[in-house]
């Protein structure tokens, strides 16, 4: 069987094209399935943090074991002391603190201490590996030639959530951290 020169061109051009479009499918679905993973763990990252928010808050409950009556009066005491500090009236707001929260075990707040001490810096490592992730998306959607990929699926930014204080956010506005001054009396 004799095949033309022709014919064999034709042949020799399907077989790139069909190699060529195995190839670039191949890459578009991958991209896609990479963006796909990165935000599935985004979303699961975020919700992961929400669940640890709520762990430390109900730690934090279990630890000191009173009722919210109790708390609420604990914070007034505690409260009343910080707003007392460093006033003359300081001796009496303690005896006032001594009466009002009898049974309350120092161990409570070295205990309290412990857990929001720890729950806090877990916390803020799983606040750091979502940001990790979303710089990740982010970089696959900014990049050649995953981006325009990806926009012909319509994909987009995801926004998360970080939880700060109000001290950090207002730190990061102003540009200007000043020292810790720490509510204790100096002697």
């Amino acid at each position: 069987m004799n095949i033309s020169k022709k014919a064999m061109t034709i042949v020799a051009v399907l077989l790139v094209f069909v190699i060529v479009t195995i190839l670039v499918a191949s890459y578009v679905a991958s991209t896609n399935n990479e963006e796909v993973r990165l935000r599935n763990a985004i979303e699961a990252k975020q919700r992961d943090s929400v669940n640890e928010y709520d762990a430390l808050w109900k730690k934090i409950n279990q630890a000191v074991q009173v009722t919210d009556a109790h708390r609420k009066a604990l914070l007034e005491v505690l409260s009343a002391y910080v707003a007392a500090r460093g006033t003359s009236s300081g001796g009496a707001v303690v005896k006032w603190i001594h009466e009002a929260a009898p049974n309350v075990d120092p161990d409570t707040f070295r205990n309290l201490q412990n857990i929001i001490t720890g729950s806090r810096d877990t916390f803020a490592m799983r606040q750091r590996e979502l940001l990790s992730l979303k710089a990740q998306h982010d970089t696959l959607l900014e990049s050649f030639p995953s981006g325009p990929i990806l926009s012909m699926f319509g994909r987009e930014k995801i926004e998360v959530t970080i939880v700060t204080s109000t001290k950090a956010e207002e730190t990061f506005t102003r540009g200007i951290d000043d020292d810790v001054d720490l509510p204790f009396e100096k002697k």
